[in-house]
């Protein structure tokens, strides 16, 4: 048998899984008899979880939310998952911390550096090895107060009106919907006087609830980014690429730029993609490790002239 901590620990983990488990389950799990199941249970209630129980022979146990936050217990798997999860949160969500917080200028950074704290070594190292060799697209998202999306959520979430206090002066009454974050940006897509509009957080300086109620308009899946699509100006940049290589290659390296091949003779395809900058394109067709020819725009050729003369002097 096992600890009775290491027990305990693992009852734990069981009833993390989200579903209702009865005592004969977890006892053949643990592999302990149904009163060993019992005392447990009754332990962990002494620590804080709320763990209810169905009744009758049938009945079964579920974790439950607390009134607080008692301690979690996550597997090396998820605890490698949370890790990479918040550093990429840290590379790539903008988020900042609130007035409320302001020692705290990036809440993932903060809640990573916890949670690296209070991990056993072996699994610390193993985290800090797969974040270390972990890399982004230098695609740096403009930063958002992460209380505005918690404010913005509530609305929507609540079906209550918001006055944004925007960077132009205006102070709109919008219905929030859905927040989205878009080609390195967070929006807000909402609706005002029938109509669909999107704004920019990042141009949103406060932002109050009000006791005015309404209704959500439906959204199907999908659809948040299908309005934003419609209503935002495609500001990205069209090019075309003549590359030495086949279109499986090229459209690997461009696969997040929209690329549309198409076959240029027997060794050559021409690419088209948009892209939000000259200098990431000139990168990716880098990458292709392939002889290219930039078809357009001729700024590009410009930019590829300069990485290739840095890369030359390094």
């Amino acid at each position: 048998m096992a600890h009775p901590t290491e027990r305990l620990f693992s009852l734990l983990s069981c009833l993390q899984s989200g579903r209702p488990m009865s005592g004969r389950e977890l006892a053949a799990r643990l592999d302990v008899d149904v009163r060993t199941v019992r005392r447990d249970i009754a332990r962990l209630r002494g620590m804080g979880y709320r763990v209810d129980a169905g009744p009758g022979p049938h009945g079964a146990y579920e974790l439950r939310a607390s009134a607080a936050m008692p301690p979690l217990v996550l597997s090396d798997e998820e605890a490698v998952a949370l890790v990479v999860g918040m550093a990429l949160a840290t590379a790539r969500s903008g988020l900042t911390g609130t007035a409320r917080s302001a020692r705290v200028e990036d809440p993932a950074q903060s809640a990573l550096g916890k949670l690296m704290r209070v991990l056993p070594r072996p699994l610390a190292a193993t985290c800090r090895r797969v974040t270390e060799t972990l890399t982004t697209s230098p695609e740096v998202t403009v930063s958002v107060d992460a209380g505005l999306l918690v404010t913005l959520a509530q609305g929507a979430e609540q079906g209550r009106t918001a006055v944004l206090e925007l960077s132009d002066g205006t102070t709109p009454e919008v219905q929030p919907h859905r927040l989205l974050l878009r080609r390195r940006r967070w929006y807000l897509l909402a609706r005002a006087h029938g109509t669909w509009a999107v704004h920019r957080l990042d141009g949103i300086r406060s932002c109050t609830l009000t006791q005015t109620s309404f209704a959500l308009h439906p959204l199907t899946p999908g659809r948040g980014t299908e309005e934003l699509e419609r209503l935002l100006p495609d500001r990205r940049i069209r090019v075309r690429i003549r590359f030495e290589a086949d279109s499986a290659t090229v459209i690997d390296r461009f696969r997040n730029e929209e690329p549309d091949v198409i076959q240029d003779g027997p060794r050559h395809v021409i690419l088209t993609a948009r892209v939000d900058s000259l200098e990431w394109a000139a990168m990716l067709a880098t990458l292709v490790d392939e002889a290219f020819t930039v078809l357009e725009p001729d700024e590009l050729r410009r930019r590829c002239h300069t990485l290739a003369r840095r890369l030359a002097d390094t």
